[in-house]
């Protein structure tokens, strides 16, 4: 597939060759511009920004889209425009979703993300970085006195991680019929993988290939960069995410390189072919949990949480646990993951042998 052009060749025509030679000898200042070049600039600028907004993920882009309402019902309220994202606004702003709408902290801060991007990206105004500090200041600030004051966690929290254990009994709760098949692949390879819902939803047939050591995962649409997971066969026949997947995959008939490998199923059995949502994905883990008799409410995230948790666990490499879950090098998330396992190990808890 041909890479998309960013720079339209009518951007340049053969009258500015001259000018461009001109400028690559000697490099003109910004303020030197002509009103010609200041033009061809800004159509770049503007090409630019629509190739990258395409590249970004759909799940990405709503939310931006779901913040920005947001932004909107509360500066309608004040009576400002949206444009005035100053100090005093900004803080307004999280003092009306923190005490007023109760949001989650986690949601709050994001909303406030959602807001200085789409002013940047549509509106060409820069958000002062004093600003945006001062009203996360703010929320924290909130959060601490909530903490102080007992109050219970706001938002659903973590999602719990899923153990190797309770994976294993969910997949054996699993039906033999074609919705079990594909329940049963997408546990076990989502966890394989480390997937994130939207990863798991987004995985195309051509994005898994067979090879004589199992299976190579090319997870292509990701929050962060792209990465290539070399799945091994398991060793128990019942939990292992290759035979999983060509048992789906030869029952489905998933055959064009180009459709969804994990598809919705109509009520009588008929596999579509359109492929699942992300809220979709993440609400059949769900499902599958409860109906193995979990309390707790295993998500998308789970099975990402849990691969990671339990690597470490077996004594595996951060960096090659790393290598999977697509976390980059001193990540938080992934330090927390690790936490889980390392505040147990004689390594590094400071109590373990000192003989109390």
């Amino acid at each position: 597939m041909n890479e998309p052009e960013i720079v339209d060749a009518e951007l340049v025509d053969d009258d500015c060759l001259p000018t461009l030679r001109r400028a690559t000898e000697h490099p003109l200042l910004p303020a030197e511009f002509d009103d010609q070049l200041r033009t061809r600039l800004a159509a770049l600028d503007a090409a630019s920004d629509t190739h990258a907004d395409g590249q970004r993920p759909d799940n990405t882009t709503r939310a931006y889209n779901a913040d920005w309402k947001t932004w909107e019902s509360f500066c309608t309220q004040l009576q400002i425009p949206t444009t005035a994202a100053t100090r005093g606004t900004l803080r307004a702003f999280v003092d009306h979703l923190w005490n007023r709408e109760k949001r989650a902290y986690s949601t709050i801060d994001r909303k406030l993300a959602g807001v200085t991007v789409k002013l940047r990206k549509e509106y060409r105004v820069i958000v002062d970085p004093e600003a945006t500090k001062a009203a996360r200041e703010l929320l924290k600030d909130y959060r601490k006195q909530a903490a102080a004051a007992e109050e219970p966690e706001r938002g659903r929290g973590k999602a719990p991680a899923l153990r190797l254990v309770d994976l294993r009994h969910i997949v054996s709760m699993c039906d033999t019929d074609i919705f079990g098949l594909r329940d049963r692949a997408m546990l076990l390879l989502g966890f394989s993988i480390a997937a994130r819902r939207a990863e798991l939803a987004g995985l195309r047939l051509r994005n898994i290939r067979d090879d004589d050591n199992g299976l190579l995962v090319h997870v292509a649409v990701s929050k962060t960069d792209p990465r290539t997971v070399p799945v091994p066969f398991g060793t128990n026949p019942d939990t292992c995410p290759v035979r999983a997947w060509k048992a789906w995959r030869n029952a489905a008939q998933v055959l064009d390189p180009d459709r969804h490998a994990f598809r919705r199923i109509h009520h009588t059995g008929a596999v579509q072919p359109q492929g699942l949502t992300p809220q979709r994905a993440g609400d059949l883990i769900t499902a599958a949990g409860l109906r193995a008799g979990f309390e707790d409410l295993f998500t998308g995230h789970s099975v990402r949480s849990g691969l990671a948790t339990e690597a470490r666990r077996a004594g595996k490499d951060r960096k090659a646990i790393a290598a999977i879950t697509g976390h980059k090098e001193g990540s938080k998330v992934l330090d927390g993951y690790m936490q889980i396992v390392d505040q147990w190990d004689a390594k590094d808890n400071a109590l373990i042998g000192l003989g109390l």
